[in-house]
């Protein structure tokens, strides 16, 4: 049962499908013995973040060699209305849950918006990426 609920956490990260699991659930999770679920949720967010990161920058620079230089403050913008943040390496998976777990337990009133958006919010916070 966990897993499918991982599986349900992690699928909910997914741009332009509808909200599967709220911030209420996903403090339920943190607040369960079997950390597991939740563990992979924030895990799949940070991933697929990271992941779709790295493709945009791919792209821009597919798209620059292709035509002229993308500049460079359009690129920052995308990035930014992706909601990233940078992760340092190596990660430690453990702290990315505290992080996340931590941020819904502070906002109470969020609670009702989209778990990955939250995570996100969460970790954009703890994880803002350098300027410039």
């Amino acid at each position: 049962m966990r897993i499918l609920l991982a599986l349900a956490l992690i699928t909910s990260t997914s741009p332009g499908l509808a909200q599967i699991v709220d911030g209420g659930r996903a403090l339920k999770e943190c607040e369960a013995e079997d950390k597991t679920a939740i563990y992979f949720f924030v895990a799949g967010v940070a991933d697929t973040s990271t992941n779709d990161k790295q493709a945009l920058v791919a792209k821009s620079l597919q798209y620059s060699m292709a035509t002229t230089p993308i500049p460079a403050e359009l690129t920052k913008g995308i990035l930014k209305e992706m909601h990233t943040f940078c992760l340092k390496t190596p990660v430690d998976p453990e702290q990315l849950r505290v992080t996340v777990c931590g941020y819904l337990k502070a906002n109470p009133t969020k609670l009702n918006l989209s778990a990955a958006g939250l995570a996100t919010q969460a970790l954009q916070s703890a994880y803002p990426c350098k300027a410039g």
